[in-house]
């Protein structure tokens, strides 16, 4: 049986033991005497261990089957700069006219848009009667532009891993993916919280002359990134060189158009910002006319002319973002602070974590036979209020770094119980970040079978890292979160890391 699979039974041992423990002590409490409250007999006392910490860069992370996907480029003293763009496959439009019956003739695409919705707040005052949102999930300055390409992905995307067809294919943040040579657009971007509708010129058959143009709202009226393609190319890779093969299933049409490359590049400063979208209703739409000799003609929205010929009709074609979407995460350190020792920088979406070690083998003996019993012990980590890094994190997340599991307080106890969020001084400023940890303190400075002492990882927290059940040992790996701090190591005094220990002693 391997270590990881003895330590796994361990914690799920040491949990039953409490809950059974709790069950036994509310069934007996009438039989425990007043006797057991004594002065004489018990005295408690606090413990202070030194802790020994490291810094270490995290060389990639799974980037894939994310909740949210990094866009933009940012950059500090402290971290240095990150570039996060993005790749995914696009899927056959399912509703309207089927895709496989192709355009029809004298077909002029009006426009093609990339559509990404914002995360975003709406403002409830407003007075001109339009609606007014506020752009979440923006790290960095809003007010700098970077610049965005995209291109034809010539990257195949599997779904499933090839070396092992059971599983899911895991894209990392550090794969290269190949890309068309020709930009289907290239363009500073700027974030704009207005952004709510899209006007689109319809076009006859010339593609000069507009013949209309469409006022579109989205469906919740809230504002979307739209970035416009290229018509020509587009035209010729979606209406004059494919046949009919290539769209007759989602499964030929990704081997023939394998998705699009989404890629951040800085312009003039690369301390612009990066945003965190959500892209499940993200779209690329062909919008396009064409003329009809029909005596019955309707357009999708069901408008048309009964009677005439030569009619000009609007049509549109929705390709979603495919369910197969990957980040490209690319840190440069050159201009960071990060290869310093005196403190410990912690950063998500790649970046960088700590490593704690609590006690030496030989400190951890001569606790071990002492008889204590561990009330509370809680690790703290204190900010570095004078690093020049401002996205902070508002919560850190503790485990088992060496067998890469939950620690037993997060399975025991829950993740509320643990903590771990920013606590602020007095005047608002970021000041330490708590975890409660006595389950497992308890249980590695027991004499009799204790837990492996292991070193503990410090990260940046996503939603993803907290176990969902007494059996969600694994951790999982992901990290979307680019937020970053840096917090005083082992040897600044009084705000160093410390493991405080409060403990019960039975006199003898």
């Amino acid at each position: 049986m391997t270590t990881k699979v003895v330590s796994t039974f361990k914690y799920l041992a040491v949990f039953s033991l409490v809950i059974f423990s709790l069950i036994s002590c509310e069934k007996e409490i009438e039989s425990v005497g007043v006797s057991l409250i004594d002065n004489d007999t018990f005295n408690t006392n606090k413990f202070t261990s030194e802790v020994k910490t490291e810094n270490e860069n995290i060389e990639r992370v799974p980037a894939n089957i994310l909740p949210q996907y990094l866009l933009g480029v940012y950059a500090d003293e402290e971290f240095g700069k990150l570039k996060a763009s993005i790749v995914t496959q696009l899927n056959l439009p399912t509703f309207g006219e089927s895709y496989v019956s192709g355009y029809g003739d004298n077909t002029a695409i009006d426009s093609v848009l990339i559509h990404i919705p914002y995360q975003a707040t709406r403002i409830e005052d407003y007075t001109d009667g339009k609606p007014k949102f506020s752009i979440d999930s923006v790290f960095g300055n809003k007010d700098v532009p970077f610049q965005l390409n995209i291109f034809e992905l010539k990257t195949f995307l599997n779904t499933l891993d090839p070396n092992d067809p059971s599983k899911q294919a895991i894209y990392y943040s550090d794969k290269e993916f190949q890309k068309g040579d020709i930009p289907l657009f290239s363009g500073d971007f700027k974030i704009n919280p207005n952004d709510t509708v899209t006007y689109i010129k319809r076009y006859l058959n010339d593609g000069l002359t507009v013949y209309d143009i469409d006022t579109i709202k989205n469906d919740n009226l809230g504002p979307s990134i739209k970035l416009p393609l290229n018509e020509t190319l587009i035209h010729q890779l979606f209406v004059e060189n494919p046949s009919n093969s290539e769209f007759l299933n989602s499964d030929n049409f990704s081997r023939y158009f394998r998705g699009l490359y989404i890629e951040a590049a800085e312009l003039m400063s690369e301390k612009a910002q990066l945003l965190s979208l959500n892209m499940a209703t993200a779209k690329m739409v062909i919008y396009y006319s064409k003329t009809e000799d029909e005596t019955d003609v309707q357009d999708l929205n069901g408008n048309g002319t009964k009677g005439e010929e030569n009619v000009r009709t609007k049509h549109v074609y929705n390709f979603a973002f495919g369910s197969i979407k990957s980040n490209i995460l690319e840190r440069d350190y050159t201009n960071s602070k990060l290869s310093g020792d005196d403190r410990i920088y912690v950063q998500g979406a790649g970046g960088s974590i700590a490593t704690v070690e609590l006690f030496s083998n030989e400190n951890l003996t001569d606790l071990r036979a002492n008889n204590w019993l561990i009330t509370d012990a809680n690790l703290t980590l204190y900010v570095d209020q004078n690093a020049s890094s401002n996205i902070i994190p508002e919560q850190l997340f503790v485990y088992n770094y060496d067998e890469k599991e939950q620690l037993l307080d997060m399975v025991s106890e829950g993740i509320l119980t643990v903590g771990g969020t920013l606590e602020r001084d007095d005047d608002g400023n970021p000041y330490k970040y708590t975890f409660k940890i006595t389950d497992y303190i308890s249980e590695l400075l027991k004499s009799d079978e204790p837990l492996d002492l292991v070193k503990l990882g410090i990260k940046v927290y996503n939603s993803s890292d907290a176990p969902t059940s007494i059996t969600d040992v694994e951790l999982k790996n992901y990290s979307w979160n680019p937020k970053g701090v840096v917090l005083y190591n082992e040897s600044a005094g009084d705000k160093r890391v410390k493991l405080e220990v409060t403990y019960t002693e039975l006199n003898n």
